[in-house]
């Protein structure tokens, strides 16, 4: 993660999230975190809603630095209003357990429309959590036009 440093062989070593991992929720809601993403969140992380039915997740310094961000956006514009209430009404801290799992709230899970199987995936400087479904639809749907927007975001920062 961007935010997160590393100290190895003294050298600061900044984290990004990679990767794509498949979990199941418990009967209580708890979701382990795959082992590297849970050492480099820490224990106190931020659980929100996120764009195309997740849930991001992020370390808490992280997520303050995201939430300052929308703050700085004009409050008066009526757009602004709209996310920067679903973004930060629909967040919740959690503390990872000894087992490195996180509860996640209910009303998240209907946010995210996410019942059992979960897809987690590194996005850069936060995690995602996806209905397995949902996710493996949206992978399918964007896998078809990955290459035309990569072209596309390259032709607009020419």
């Amino acid at each position: 993660m961007y935010n997160k440093s590393v100290k190895k062989w003294d050298k600061v070593v900044n984290m990004i999230f990679l990767g794509t991992y498949n979990h199941n929720l418990d009967s209580k809601n708890r979701l382990s975190m795959p082992a590297k993403f849970a050492q480099a969140l820490g224990s106190d992380v931020v659980v929100s809603k996120g764009f195309d039915c997740c849930l991001e997740v992020r370390d808490v310094n992280s997520f303050n630095d995201y939430a300052s961000k929308l703050s700085a956006l004009a409050q008066n514009k009526k757009d602004t209003r709209i996310v920067t209430r679903q973004l930060l009404a629909n967040a919740a801290d959690i503390k990872l357990d000894n087992a490195k799992r996180i509860l996640v709230p209910a009303n998240l899970l209907a946010e995210a429309k996410i019942s059992k199987s979960v897809t987690i995936i590194g996005v850069g400087n936060k995690i995602e959590i996806w209905d397995a479904n949902t996710y493996n639809k949206y992978k399918a749907q964007t896998d078809k036009v990955f290459e035309a927007v990569a072209d596309k975001l390259n032709e607009d920062n020419e």
